[in-house]
């Protein structure tokens, strides 16, 4: 039966439409290179407020599972980039703790009021 409904998939939407993610290769950049070397932010934090949306990039346990295998990482470069994104993540992060604490600060007006309670 399963064999039957992949064929019909297939005439449907053309026969490479399975084997998409099958093109691709390390180098490609519409792979997620966070995704390889480690976590992509967009995963991290779903349905939260520092929720940043599906990723547009493809991420692909097998090229995951190649990169990993790899022994001169160091050459594609992608611990540099995932290092770099979440950098980048965490100092967004940051700029928004910073501002939610300055809106908790109290003025000095709200000081004197709690002081003559």
């Amino acid at each position: 039966m399963a064999a039957e409904q992949r064929k019909l998939l297939e005439q449907l939407m053309g026969a490479g439409a399975s084997s998409r993610h099958a093109q691709l290769s390390l180098s490609d950049p519409k792979v997620c290179r966070s995704f390889l070397a480690g976590t992509c932010p967009h995963d991290l934090f779903t349905n939260t407020k520092q929720d940043l949306g599906p990723c547009p990039k493809v991420h692909s346990e097998p090229l995951k599972t190649e990169y990993e295998a790899a022994a001169d990482k160091s050459k594609h470069g992608f611990e540099y980039d995932y290092m770099r994104d979440m950098q980048k993540y965490i100092d967004e992060c940051n700029r928004r703790i910073d501002a939610a604490q300055r809106r908790l600060e109290k003025t000095p007006d709200e000081i004197r009021q709690t002081n003559d309670l």
